[in-house]
């Protein structure tokens, strides 16, 4: 069995006018951060182009609203410019895409009271499950302990 380099698999299943559409979606791309006004143009990317559509999404609600209110003439100048007859589709950037870039923050965790302690304990006596109940005793009293060596 011969097995495929990476390479030739990825080739494989790109469609074949991949190149042309990356390179029509970078000029889209380029066009709107030229076209549109400064801070909207920073806030916007073509993250689709197809032979029906193409999609811009925006950082915000606020920005995507702005975009669609220019909707027609924004889609009129691209169609113009790169003489394609998609239809524009304006789209808000889920808030987990837009921070891809930055790793997540990785805080300490806050303290927690002696009040929250004894609630968790005081809580743990409802329980009937006796697995249960020990794990939040035994939370209780390793978060006691933190509170009493730090506060």
């Amino acid at each position: 069995m011969t097995r495929k380099t990476l390479a030739q698999w990825s080739q494989s299943v790109l469609p074949d006018n991949f190149e042309q559409v990356s390179q029509q979606t970078l000029e889209i791309q380029q066009f709107l951060m030229e076209h549109l006004p400064e801070p909207i143009n920073q806030q916007v990317s073509v993250i689709n182009f197809s032979s029906e559509e193409i999609v811009v999404t925006a950082s915000s609600p606020q920005v995507a609203n702005y975009l669609k209110l220019y909707i027609a003439e924004v889609q009129q100048q691209i169609q113009e410019t790169f003489q394609l007859s998609q239809k524009l589709t304006i789209r808000t950037a889920p808030e987990s895409l837009l921070n891809i870039d930055s790793p997540p923050e990785s805080g300490k965790p806050s303290r927690v009271s002696s009040e929250t302690a004894a609630a968790i304990s005081r809580s743990a006596g409802w329980i009937e499950d006796e697995n249960l109940k020990q794990s939040l005793e035994a939370l209780a009293d390793v978060l006691k302990g933190k509170s009493h060596s730090k506060g």
